[in-house]
């Protein structure tokens, strides 16, 4: 005590220099502390760096760009296909409102597909209950609950468009046809909800509702469909030009799978419609055309004659009608201009719900 009262200036001083010692203390411990997380980061931004470099591809600015492109690209086209699915030319409308107009419609649906086989001289089976699918309803009283209503009508409406192409462009006048089974899912017993699976009819009466299988289906989170399964005998130019009818989308049709098996003339009975026979070459000739012009034209019309004729096929296609969600309405102006809230009521289900 004595030397801080004698040297009062130096005990000052040296006081000075032990706080400012220690105040560099704490600011080098700081810094210590900085210096090791930095090297630390350093450490770890060296090894990312060096697993980067042996990547491939490396993540550079042509391969990001890359990929960015293949995004937009992706969401093009998927744009594309969703306004193609929600957009097509034919669409299901005028759904009847109760089960006995749904009846009403379900059976002249099945006396005008009759009257078009008879028209165009398309076999078909002799069983009596067969209704193009819809025997679940022919001849009944019954009709589906009232919710499942719109599923069993879009179910008809795109039969008849299918079956209407079957016999119509894709029938040629000289090939025969026989529509040997026409099956659709049982929507009527199907649970509510997106992606709901059908199961099989319970009356053993019915036989043509079938499961289309999980594998095939496009049916998902988002995606409802309705699925159909045709089978038909003929030739192969009747295939071709039924997939090129399904091909115009006018409805959102995809064909899942094709089985093709061998048939012959004995799946025709003898009830069948005979079918109109093959113009003869000679009936394009004048009827002033010599003996020689007439058996040059059979000549002719036989060297053009394949060399193995085409057989006749049983064809069996598996065809879903796609679903997709109706986007959600957008929200009107308030009447002070601003943007009302947007409503939480989900979009409406799609009619195989």
């Amino acid at each position: 005590m004595d030397s801080v009262k004698r040297y009062p200036v130096l005990t000052a001083v040296l006081a000075l220099c032990v706080a400012a010692f220690a105040v560099e203390s704490f600011f080098l411990w700081r810094f210590n502390t900085q210096v090791t997380v930095a090297q630390r980061n350093l450490q770890t931004a060296q090894s990312t760096a060096q697993n980067l470099e042996k990547a491939s591809p490396a993540p550079t600015d042509d391969n990001k760009a890359a990929a960015l492109k293949n995004v937009d690209d992706l969401q093009a086209t998927l744009d594309k296909v969703t306004k193609t699915l929600s957009d097509t030319p034919l669409k299901v409308t005028d759904i009847p409102t109760n089960g006995a107009d749904l009846l009403i419609d379900i059976q002249s649906y099945v006396t005008n597909l009759q009257a078009k086989a008879k028209d165009r001289d398309v076999t078909l089976p002799a069983d009596p209950n067969f209704a193009f699918g819809m025997s679940m309803y022919v001849g009944k009283v019954s009709p589906p609950a009232p919710d499942k209503i719109a599923a069993v009508y879009t179910q008809m409406k795109v039969l008849d468009y299918i079956l209407g192409h079957l016999m119509g462009d894709a029938k040629l006048d000289d090939q025969k046809m026989k529509i040997t089974s026409v099956m659709r899912e049982n929507v009527a017993a199907m649970s509510s909800g997106p992606g709901a699976a059908p199961v099989v009819a319970t009356d053993s009466s019915v036989t043509d509702v079938f499961v289309i299988p999980p594998s095939l289906s496009a049916r998902g989170p988002g995606v409802n469909t309705l699925a159909f399964q045709i089978e038909f005998v003929g030739y192969t130019e009747s295939l071709r030009l039924l997939l090129t009818d399904l091909k115009n989308f006018e409805m959102p049709l995809v064909v899942r799978s094709i089985q093709v098996e061998h048939a012959d003339e004995s799946e025709f009975d003898s009830s069948a419609t005979p079918t109109a026979a093959a113009p003869s070459p000679e009936l394009n000739l004048p009827r002033t055309a010599t003996a020689a012009e007439r058996a040059a034209a059979r000549a002719d019309a036989a060297a053009r004659k394949p060399v193995v004729a085409e057989n006749l096929s049983r064809f069996t296609l598996v065809i879903e009608y796609i679903q997709l969600p109706q986007p959600a309405p957008t929200p009107a102006a308030a009447p002070d201009g601003s943007a009302a809230p947007a409503s939480t009521t989900a979009a409406p289900a799609s009619t195989s719900n």
